[in-house]
């Protein structure tokens, strides 16, 4: 049975009358049909994308600051000495050359600013690591407010990941011991 016999069946019509197309109202009919199937594909897959890109927002920021705080954390446990102790940075010397004495290059400090969290030397500017976290809500605290004293350092890093609700809020904290004191 052709198109038009099953649309003149839903429109009341027998089949089998002398007519040779479908009227105007038959077509209407057909196309909204076909509006409606279309409008909620498109919708259905614009749901998909959108719950895709979420998620990878949310798992790219979440690496973000596990990569952040993994490189930290093997610095600080690996640490001399903490030159600065404060709650946006942190300095320490790091001896790379194992010698015992403090070397252009060897003091390091993180610093979370309104740029994200960066990595430095007393040798070079270094770079932002991590973009994607927050100043107002990340931080540095310690077990002592003497750097000298200083054994634990918690890193509490923390990013605002976009996501179908709006702005998800990731926290990774970490405790460091440092291991040469």
């Amino acid at each position: 049975m052709r198109l038009g016999g099953v649309v003149m069946q839903l429109l009341g019509r027998r089949v089998g009358d002398d007519d040779s197309g479908l009227t105007l109202v038959e077509l209407g009919v057909g196309m909204a049909i076909t509006a409606l199937l279309s409008t909620l594909m498109v919708t259905w897959l614009s749901a998909g994308v959108g719950s895709e890109t979420s998620h990878r927002s949310y798992d790219d920021a979440l690496a973000d600051l596990r990569h952040v705080t993994d490189q930290m954390s093997k610095e600080i446990r690996s640490a001399g000495h903490l030159t600065a102790a404060g709650t946006s940075s942190l300095g320490y010397w790091l001896d790379g050359d194992r010698d015992g004495v403090v070397d252009t290059g060897e003091t390091v400090t993180w610093a979370i600013d309104g740029l994200g969290i960066a990595r430095s030397t007393d040798a070079d500017s270094g770079g932002v690591l991590a973009t994607s976290v927050s100043d107002t809500y990340s931080s540095f605290s310690y077990d002592s407010v003497d750097p000298a004293a200083i054994t634990r350092v918690t890193i509490s890093l923390v990013t605002l990941a976009e996501s179908r609700a709006g702005e998800a809020r990731l926290e990774h904290t970490v405790d460091v011991y440092l291991r040469n004191r």
